[in-house]
């Protein structure tokens, strides 16, 4: 699949070029004071200054039925002119102390305001950061998490935790074409079409269990317990698919030959996109699922310094509010 088959809106250079110089003004550090650049960048919208293509295509898309359109897609995005590389060991404290401008942080932040989303933070990955790298890390570099060198399985973020993303935003920032390394991903419109109905049937039953994710128990800040004992068939919605690939077990041989059903629809319909520099990549986390497949790897050092920026964002903040850390408005005690 090419990159060209799935964009749903490229700026402009000029669009480009006017969006990155003003994102460029923001001087406040989003990683030490968030509520501060947020507010700059709100300013932007309000002073009439975003380009008025992406202001439509924003209002249509938010209008748009998530379930048969989970993805959003903007090429030609704006991001850092300058980017630090940031090594192996400690990557995320290197970018707080080497990152000098926050463009990407200003677009992906951007990009939630005018799809009326709001970005959340977690205690337990990065120390709350709201803008999160998926950046190798050595101490991480085997685990099913954004800071794997290698393949993460197919998956919704955060499936298990007490609050989960409604959307999942992704800006490529490094991405070595010499690599095949794709982010798939998987409607749950389309995986479903694949299934029986008997199969959906044991799917809607609790007799599955998920891990809590690696990051958010790595070397956590706040001990989330043990995870329930859940359904992988409705949620939040009624499709909702809240899986983990390998992860997610059955507890008994009729639970798990459903689960290997569902891994097999998951593959009949992936689309793979390759994250370049500058593409937003948005997925409606409750309608789709998404992994990170590497295909070939033709250079090895350079699978280390691949770099993507997310945010995680809800629909209504005070949805979440009694899980937030006290004194914070965004960030989940978790």
């Amino acid at each position: 699949m090419r990159n060209s088959e799935i964009i749903q809106f490229t700026f402009s250079e000029a669009e480009k070029l006017k969006t990155h110089d003003l994102l460029s003004e923001i001087t406040i550090n989003p990683y030490q004071n968030y509520d501060a650049f947020m507010m700059a960048v709100a300013d932007i919208v309000r002073n009439g200054e975003v380009p008025e293509r992406f202001l439509v295509h924003c209002e249509r898309k938010r209008k748009e039925d998530e379930y048969e359109s989970p993805y959003t897609v903007f090429d030609n995005c704006p991001i850092d002119a300058e980017l630090p590389w940031l090594g192996f060991v400690n990557p995320v404290e290197e970018k707080r102390r080497l990152k000098q401008t926050f463009v990407a942080e200003g677009m992906l932040g951007l990009s939630a305001i005018l799809l009326n989303q709001s970005p959340i933070g977690y205690m337990n990955v990065n120390d709350g950061d709201v803008f999160q790298d998926i950046h190798p890390k050595q101490e991480l570099q085997n685990s099913q998490s954004q800071k794997a060198l290698n393949e993460i399985y197919f998956h919704k973020d955060l499936a298990n935790h007490f609050v989960r993303p409604d959307w999942v935003n992704i800006l490529g920032l490094r991405n070595n074409i010499e690599n095949e390394i794709y982010t798939c991903f998987a409607r749950n419109v389309d995986i479903l079409s694949k299934l029986s109905d008997d199969t959906k049937s044991v799917l809607r039953e609790n007799l599955f269990y998920t891990p809590f994710d690696d990051l958010s128990t790595h070397k956590s800040h706040v001990q989330l317990g043990e995870a329930d004992i859940h359904p992988v068939l409705g949620g939040v919605t009624p499709t909702d698919i809240r899986y983990f690939e390998n992860r997610t077990k059955g507890i008994n041989e009729t639970a798990e030959a459903a689960i290997a059903k569902l891994k097999q629809a998951i593959h009949d319909v992936k689309v793979p996109v390759f994250v370049s520099p500058g593409l937003f990549m948005g997925a409606a986390n409750n309608d789709c699922l998404h992994n990170k497949e590497i295909r070939n790897i033709s250079n090895q050092e350079a699978l280390k310094s691949r770099w993507l920026m997310k945010t995680v964002n809800v629909r209504n903040l005070n949805e979440h509010a009694k899980h937030f850390v006290q004194g914070k408005k965004n960030i989940v005690a978790g």
